[in-house]
């Protein structure tokens, strides 16, 4: 099972939901600037726009290997973290976190929450 994550726009109603699991992003880890846009999250591209770039301009000072291992390590971060990255770009968009549940899928766990705030569909 995965922990997910809601947010919602209640008044927007029962379908203005957005499910996002609290787990290992491999998009984020192996694609994270297009990973950034498609989520909406602008402060995080900025963030990898200032790394990579300071990360390039500072190869030459201490090595191309040790810059490639630092790049890696960021992007495994961006991975692990690309949860809460998500988050934070939702709610700066007025999306209001709305309560974590397990589940075994996107889909179950959306349902789940549907049928505790909105009662069961017929």
């Amino acid at each position: 099972m995965t922990l997910y994550t809601i947010y919602a726009k209640p008044e927007n109603g029962p379908d203005a939901i957005w499910v996002l699991p609290e787990k290992f992003s491999w998009a984020a880890f192996l694609f994270a600037p297009i990973w950034a846009l498609a989520r909406g999250a602008m402060a995080y591209l900025v963030l990898w726009l200032v790394v990579t770039l300071g990360l390039v301009l500072l190869a030459p000072q201490f090595g191309d290997e040790l810059a490639v291992l630092l790049y890696l390590i960021f992007a495994l971060w961006t991975g692990f973290a690309a949860a809460s990255i998500a988050g934070r770009a939702l709610e700066g968009r007025n999306w209001i976190p709305s309560g974590e549940l397990a589940a075994d899928s996107t889909v179950s766990a959306e349902r789940i929450w549907l049928n505790r705030n909105y009662g069961s569909r017929p």
